[in-house]
This record gives C-alpha cells, structure tokens and sequence, in this order.
C-alpha cells in the first residue's frame, strides 16, 4: 500500500486574507508596531508599519500569496508582520502537511492560480479554484526533505541571479564608458546628420489599410526584441498596397528597426533582404556612409539597456518615443575602423552578460521540472 496520499488542499488549509489597516508609519516607531507586508515586502524589503491588530497578521512559517492583482498566485514566505490588503496567508490546520513543503506547492502551481483567477476588472484568486487543487503528501520527514531541497535549489538559483544582475550591470557600465571615451576622443553626431532616412511606419488605421491572409508581412512593434526581428503573427498587406508604400517603408539590409509606441527602445538590424514593410510604432532608420549600421545599432542597444528611452518617452497610458528625440540624439563618431573595433568589443560584452542570465534561467527550469517530479510523487527521497 503506497504512503502517499493525494487530497484537495481546502480540507488542509486556513486562508487569511489581509486588510487595509487605520493607519501606517513609513518606520517602526514602538514595539507594537510590525511590518504591513505588502507585494514589495517579498524581497525583504519592509517600507510599512502598523499597530493595528484588526489586520490578519502572518507568522514566518506560513505562505503569503497575493490574491488580488495582475500578479495574483504570486508566493511567499519567511515574513512576519500585518497581512496587505491585496495578500492572503495560507497556514496548514493538518499536523501532517508540513509548512514549508506547502510553500513550494503553492510554488509549483502559480500559474494555475493565475490562470484560474476571477473578475473583469481587477482579477483575484479563485478560492474555489485554489481549494480545489489536489496535493500529494508524502510522510512528515519525506516532506521536510523535498523542502530542504528545493529551498537549497532555490537559494542556489538566487546567487545565480544576482552573480548574473552583477555582471549584466559591469557589462553595461563597461559598454557605456567605451562610448563616452569616444565620444570625448572623436566628438558625436546627431542622428539626423548621419541617416539617409528616418521614417515612422505606416499608420494602418489612418490609411484604412486592409489586411489579408496573405501577401506581404507588416512588422508590428511586438515583432522587435533586442537584436532580432520574428515576423511570426505578422498580418499581411497586398501586392497592390505592397507596391504603394514600398518606396517608403521597405527596410533594406543595413537599416534599423526602432520600436517607438508602446513597446519602447527594442532595436533590430535588418541583415538579410527581405520583402516586408513595417507599422506606425516602429522608426526606421536608414544610416548613411558616416557610421556602420552594426555601430548605430550597437548605440542603440546601450541606451536601451540603460532605459534611456524609457525615461524620456512620453504620454501616460501608452509611452511614445517621438521622432525628435531620435533625431537629436548624438552618436560618438570615431572613424569607421575604430567604430567596428567598439562594436566588437560591446557585443562581447553583450554576449558575456547573455551567457549569465541564460545559466541562471537554466537553473530554473531544472528546479522546476525536479519540482514537479518531487511533488508529485513521480520521483521520491530516502530518508
């Protein structure tokens, strides 16, 4: 007969939903006061404090999840203070569910929890939804275990990330030292001087432009990330409106596709010829003979990773990047040969923080599929 049981999680659980307390104080100001955990108090980070015991309050051992929010199913734990308004605590009611295994349960499906949330306009966990989920208990020092582990894996991957962050920010700080060294030995030039084009896309709406299910691809600001261009999704325009806008907005190998509404600051560099035009939200910059297109680009990327452009967009619902901050944007100008060394030099630097941040995510999807095997029982400790 197996040890291992499999019940719904409401018959062993009690959920304590927080509340707004009368008042809080930006520091503890007397002993009675405790920390009001809010979604930034996860990372440690205590900003809030009250003395009011009308609120739930979170002992250390329990699962914070925040229950109402576009983050709703995310989990916590290792805090103690009043329970925030958007957050519930979870605690096990069974002598035989082990706190800690519960926490990395409640892990393991938040993205069940999310995806199962309700309401139109702010979502929040679906307690019927949650109550419902089924966990695999194993015995009591079975459960101490898999915890021990996945807490180590988790701690692991922690100082992964933040050896990553470290060198992601040298990466940059590097990159951009080679600019301003540049810019300081060879001067700079504005964007304007050096492109023989800089064009927005077409406005589809404005045009009544009609789409088809095939023909050629309009690109759209979603179709940009860092360095790559992915028509995947992309709509179609005819042969006929094809042929009115190409002299316009028909990227050629060398040009920069700049994303400028919405999705802000993401640049690519077209490489290869191919038949596609693209939308309003994207600026497309034609360099000249001045600077290398891989250089422009290069420029681009650091701004980027530094949010420049995001610190200068403008509007409120939906940012905007308008085409007279690109314009004016000053370029460090050394000669074209000095210019492909520097390119080199920060795509490396590009590469080396890549390299890091893609280990770190290795590391958790190892923990995730170990996760899954260990809660669920396909996959069991000794003790």
């Amino acid at each position: 007969m197996s040890d291992l049981q499999a019940r719904p999680l409401g018959e062993l659980i009690q959920i304590r939903k927080g509340k707004k307390p009368a008042s809080v104080s930006p520091r503890q100001q007397n002993e009675a006061q405790r920390p009001y955990l809010l979604i930034d108090s996860f990372g440690g980070n205590y900003k809030s404090f009250t003395d009011d015991t009308s609120c739930p309050y979170a002992k250390a051992d329990e699962t914070l999840l925040v229950w109402d929010g576009e983050r709703c199913g995310l989990t916590s734990t290792g805090h103690e203070g009043y329970i925030g308004s958007t957050l519930s605590a979870i605690c096990t009611t069974n002598e035989n569910l082990e706190p800690n295994y519960l926490f990395h349960f409640l892990v393991s499906k938040q993205k069940e929890i999310r995806n199962s949330a309700e309401g139109t306009g702010v979502p929040h966990v679906s307690r019927r939804s949650l109550e419902d989920l089924e966990i695999v208990i194993p015995p009591l020092p079975e459960q101490k275990k898999i915890a021990e582990i996945l807490s180590g894996i988790d701690r692991a991957i922690e100082a992964r990330k933040r050896t990553a962050d470290k060198i992601t920010t040298t990466c940059r700080f590097v990159a951009d030292e080679i600019l301003q060294q540049a810019k300081y030995t060879y001067g700079s030039i504005k964007i304007k001087d050096c492109a023989n084009r800089l064009w927005q896309g077409i406005n589809t709406a404005a045009d009544r432009v009609e789409y088809h299910e095939r023909g050629v691809p309009i690109l759209q600001a979603k179709h940009i990330t860092s360095g790559q261009i992915d028509s995947g999704g992309a709509r179609f325009l005819c042969e006929g409106d094809y042929s009115r806008y190409s002299c316009r907005f028909q990227p050629s190998v060398g040009d920069i596709l700049f994303t400028n509404i919405g999705t802000i600051g993401k640049s690519a560099i077209v490489t290869t010829p191919s038949k596609f035009l693209v939308a309003w939200n994207i600026f497309l910059i034609s360099p000249s003979d001045a600077i290398e297109s891989e250089y422009l680009h290069c420029f681009m990327q650091v701004l980027d990773q530094q949010n420049y452009f995001h610190q200068h967009a403008a509007g409120n619902a939906t940012k905007f990047i308008n085409k007279t901050l690109i314009s004016e944007l000053e370029v460090p100008l050394p000669p074209r040969e000095e210019q492909i060394k520097i390119c080199a030099r920060i795509k490396a630097l590009s590469r080396a923080a890549k390299c890091s941040q893609d280990a770190a995510s290795k590391h958790l999807e190892l923990k995730t599929s170990l996760s899954a095997d260990l809660l669920s029982g396909r996959k069991r400790v000794s003790i």
